[in-house]
């Protein structure tokens, strides 16, 4: 893995057929760190990370990577500076094996290249190699789950951007899922989390924001947000005035 990159967003607005869902989001995901977003559902959590990957294109602001400028860079052109996004849902070929889903993956590399990362991630997720040939769709979730992580990872990312990874999965899955995630940050990757297993989610991050209707409301390093109700009260509803600006790069 090589070093992870440094992400920061400015004033980043963005929504669906003139329906402003993100009104001015600024915030910064250090190099080499763990950052995660919650926020209750609607907040502009997985849009946001939709307009940072290219998906969908914002209406106004800056995303900038190691302090290059992502203007009107395609999904596709964003993967070969090194981000990477795993969706909520998965999005895997079902009939498709293992190894296929994966291949798709690192499609910008050269062969040599994929067989380095096919053994990275088979590393991190060794159940993938104990099923190469298995159709994608007879898996577990927390399986498929590995597999749409391990398919960013063959990119070789050096920002990995996650849309709740532990959705619908069994404790114990979680755990583990939670566990690889440390480990492909240790090795260098930035990671921005949007998880709604938010205790979870503080517990391996290094830094935390709170989306609320499209704005961030608090942020701040995800101890310190771990130790107070902000979040609960988040999650209940209630209106609360901003804890901290966002942090700097």
């Amino acid at each position: 893995m090589t070093a992870g990159l440094e992400l920061e967003v400015r004033d980043l607005r963005a929504g669906y057929g003139g329906l402003p869902v993100l009104h001015g989001i600024s915030l910064c995901a250090p190099a080499g760190r763990i950052s995660v977003l919650v926020g209750a559902n609607g907040a502009g959590k997985t849009t946001l990370l939709k307009t940072l990957a290219g998906v969908m294109p914002p209406s106004a602001g800056s995303v900038l990577l190691d302090g290059q400028a992502l203007s009107a860079d395609t999904p596709a052109a964003r993967v070969r500076r090194g981000m990477a996004l795993v969706p909520e849902g998965r999005h895997l070929f079902p009939e498709m094996s293992v190894r296929e889903n994966l291949e798709l993956g690192g499609y910008l590399a050269a062969r040599r290249q994929r067989e380095e990362m096919l053994a990275i991630v088979t590393g991190i997720f060794p159940r993938l190699g104990e099923r190469y040939d298995q159709a994608a769709g007879t898996m577990s979730g927390g399986e498929q789950q590995m597999l749409a992580i391990g398919r960013a990872l063959m990119s070789r990312p050096r920002l990995l951007l996650l849309d709740e990874p532990s959705l619908g999965l069994a404790p114990k899955m979680v755990d583990e899922m939670f566990a690889a995630l440390r480990r492909i940050n240790k090795e260098g990757t930035t990671l921005l989390l949007v998880e709604q297993n938010v205790f979870q989610a503080l517990k391996v991050a290094d830094y935390a924001y709170v989306l609320g209707h499209g704005e961030i409301i608090a942020a701040g390093a995800a101890w310190e947000l771990r130790g107070n109700d902000l979040i609960r009260r988040v999650y209940l509803g209630e209106a609360i005035a901003d804890q901290q600006a966002p942090a700097a790069c």
